[in-house]
């Protein structure tokens, strides 16, 4: 078995071109090779939705046949177990050569070997320098070619040009500093998909990424506090990556997750903000509150489309007529805030922005040693829930006598206790647990309602006010001062029951 921790970069023909001929670098090794790779699944797909690859490859001399599995490694990295074996041609592909009893046991379980096809083909050039960097030692695979499958009868392909950067040695810190250097020097950004995964979506567009929610965390009490920070962090990461493409897509949810991802990274650093470096800390949480600012009108924009105007009252013509404009008009702003979000995750600032967040955790890793890093999680997680609820219950007027503000501050002071809830629930097993989280999502829910209600009258004043005729905005303004009255009265109930509940951590 063989485990190996990658970054990969998408290129511009013109930079995959001078990459090769290693302008600005310096190689220890040089090598060109083509590789066609095979990939195999069952006919529904069951290795890859188990987040397993199957590939015979063959470089001109031999054909070996690799299983790929995630694994838990450098937060940010794509991490993968492999196990790989010679191809026995008559026999075919198997699964018989892995070294993960429960894994293998699993595949076996479902017959998976036993109903192999072929799903997809890359055909690529690979231009390979082995680099050295600040201790790390590492592979540079600069890759153009395609990706090939049969779709309905057709032949339909691909093109590839990227790099994938492969830690053999060494701190993932001196790599990711020379992903760097060429995001500045090149037309490149981070790609977070693998080949596999665009040979999925090739073979089937529903196989394409679809927006998800964020894994929950699960720590144990046995964890320490650097333990647990790596694992918060790299799932929040793992999130953001995966809503990418839906986001790049302009599909509401990705935009949705994209910014919850991102608000998840600044509520994690913000728990463990007593073991981080406090200048590092405040500039990565102001970036990614640039980035997350920058998403909101793409998403505020589907949520008025979406759940906002069907809500508008339109009992007469001329009020159905007056929402069918502003529908038109609400389009046409979603579609340039959608291009504008897009563009934002194309930028370099983001690019730059997540390279070095990557670097940064790299340096915390191999730094786990620091005395703070290694003391148990629990009583450093009670410490930071208290801080959290006690923030949240500093607020002692009634809903209703709270201006828009100061409602809009209390919802944000809720959404840091409860994410920190949701990091450290695990940690606690008693009855309590899932009832208080329950409730605290439903009061933060009433909060959002009230607040989607709120930026309705907001984003209608980012538009030319010629555009829009005085009646439809006071009906949307009046729309709206009802329902956030309605949510609030109904939150006040919820909200006075919460305050006398006993958190779950106080045992």
């Amino acid at each position: 078995m063989y485990e190996e921790s990658e970054l990969k970069l998408t290129l511009s023909p013109e930079a995959a071109a001078k990459l090769a001929k290693a302008k600005g670098l310096k190689p220890v090794k040089r090598k060109k090779r083509r590789l066609v790779s095979t990939y195999f699944d069952t006919p529904r797909q069951a290795l890859h939705k188990s987040a397993i690859s199957l590939r015979v490859r063959d470089d001109g001399a031999k054909k070996v046949q690799t299983v790929k599995a995630p694994f838990d490694g450098p937060a940010g990295l794509q991490n993968f177990r492999e196990w790989t074996a010679p191809l026995d041609e008559e026999a075919g592909p198997t699964l018989d050569f892995i070294g993960d009893e429960k894994l293998a046991y699993d595949l076996a379980r479902r017959r998976c070997a036993e109903r192999l096809t072929e799903q997809f083909v890359t055909d690529i050039d690979r231009t390979t320098l082995v680099l050295k960097n600040r201790g790390a030692r590492f592979e540079m695979a600069i890759d153009r070619g395609v990706i090939r499958t049969c779709r309905n009868g057709n032949s339909v392909e691909e093109p590839v040009c990227e790099a994938e950067l492969e830690l053999i040695k060494g701190d993932p810190a001196g790599m990711l500093e020379v992903a760097l250097e060429l995001c500045e020097t090149h037309d490149v950004r981070p790609v977070h998909l693998t080949k596999a995964e665009r040979g999925y979506a090739l073979v089937q567009p529903a196989l394409r990424p679809q927006p998800v929610k964020p894994p929950k965390v699960i720590l144990s009490p046995e964890q320490t506090v650097g333990e647990s920070f790596h694992q918060i962090i790299a799932g929040a990461l793992d999130h953001l990556f995966r809503n990418e493409i839906p986001t790049l897509e302009g599909r509401p949810e990705g935009v949705h997750q994209t910014r919850v991802a991102m608000r998840r990274l600044r509520a994690a650093m913000r728990a463990f903000k007593k073991v981080l470096p406090y200048d590092k800390r405040k500039a990565f949480n102001g970036e990614f509150r640039w980035f997350h600012q920058r998403l909101a009108p793409a998403r505020d924009w589907h949520v008025f489309l979406d759940e906002t105007l069907p809500q508008i009252p339109a009992e007469d013509p001329q009020h159905r007529a007056m929402v069918e404009k502003l529908r038109r008009i609400a389009r046409a702003e979603r579609r340039r805030a959608s291009n504008e979000a897009k563009d934002i995750l194309l930028s370099r600032r983001y690019a730059r922005m997540i390279l070095q967040f990557e670097r940064w955790l790299a340096v915390l890793e191999a730094d786990r040693d620091r005395p703070l890093f290694k003391r148990p999680v629990r009583d450093f997680a009670r410490t930071v829930l208290r801080k959290t609820h006690r923030d949240f219950m500093a607020e002692t007027r009634p809903l209703s006598r709270l201006p828009g503000e100061d409602l809009h501050e209390l919802r944000k002071r809720g959404k840091k206790a409860r994410y920190a809830a949701e990091f450290f629930s695990a940690l606690w097993t008693g009855d309590d647990v899932k009832p208080f989280l329950k409730d605290m999502e439903k009061v933060q829910d009433r909060f959002g309602e009230a607040n989607d209600a709120a930026v309705a009258r907001q984003i209608l004043a980012m538009v030319n006010p010629a555009r829009l005729d005085t009646s439809i905005i006071r009906l949307v303004q009046d729309w709206s001062d009802n329902r956030i009255r309605n949510r609030i009265q109904r939150a006040q109930p919820r909200w006075r029951r919460f305050r006398t509940e006993a958190p779950f951590w106080e045992d």
